[in-house]
């Protein structure tokens, strides 16, 4: 299929809500990013949408500033309220910008958060899976070390393991083909884990999914996050655990 359907173009897609404090290292991690796979994929159209659902801090104004001189970025603002209908407002929004021209089968959608550090070869490695025949690449997180005590650190080390064919699902480090993304219906609207059930639907539909140790991204390690059963959640029940044992 991929032979048939050339790459045209790589939409990045990411909600915020409040990041005025994380918001800068995102962008500038995500503009490396597309730089790198621009200098590899010259004629492959590429942009990023940030989705600023409700708001009130100085997101909007962090972003505006760095469109200014880069016209790959683009922002949507909503008033959701829910990440899974803001991710599916953001991939609406940036395929009606590629047009009728491009077709589905022929643009990767790659998905983050605001509050997020992409690596560098992050969209150059999803590419390559999509080559390889991948329909969807699931990546894994770090949380930032310089939020998070030793302790609460080894704890996610022991839990969470970052190998080839893991079963983490994270929509700070996923990417899917528009037009596997399209059949099954896209994000639907989950105020959590709206995730993990784009990819199981990806599953049913027979979809390949590419579970990769080497695309991982950095987030944030803060206890309590912008929404329920999200990965601060996770950190906050492993502090709650260790504190137990302790």
């Amino acid at each position: 299929m991929n032979l048939r359907n050339p790459l045209e173009a790589m939409a990045v897609v990411i909600p915020s809500h409040n990041e005025e404090e994380l918001i800068a290292g995102c962008l500038r991690s995500v503009r490396t990013a597309m730089d790198h796979f621009t200098a590899q994929h010259p004629r492959v159209t590429i942009g990023a949408t940030f989705v600023l659902d409700s708001c009130t801090d100085q997101t909007s104004r962090i972003l505006q500033d760095q469109m200014l001189d880069d016209p790959r970025l683009s922002m949507l603002e909503v008033q959701l309220g829910n990440v899974g209908a803001s991710r599916a407002a953001g991939v609406r929004f940036a395929l009606q910008g590629l047009g009728q021209r491009t077709h589905p089968q022929s643009v990767w959608l790659a998905c983050t958060d605001a509050d997020t550090r992409v690596p560098v070869h992050w969209l150059t490695a999803m590419a390559g899976r999509r080559a390889a025949g991948a329909d969807a690449v699931a990546g894994t997180v770090q949380p930032d070390r310089q939020e998070l005590d030793a302790e609460l650190y080894r704890l996610w080390r022991a839990a969470y393991r970052p190998v080839d064919g893991h079963h983490h699902i994270h929509g700070a480090n996923l990417g899917v083909s528009a037009a596997a993304y399209e059949a099954v219906g896209g994000f639907p609207p989950l105020a959590a884990r709206e995730d993990v059930a784009l990819v199981a639907a990806l599953r049913t539909a027979g979809y390949r999914i590419d579970a990769s140790a080497q695309l991982q991204a950095i987030t944030s390690g803060r206890l309590r996050g912008r929404l329920r059963e999200g990965f601060a959640d996770y950190l906050a029940a492993l502090d709650r655990q260790g504190a137990r044992i302790d």
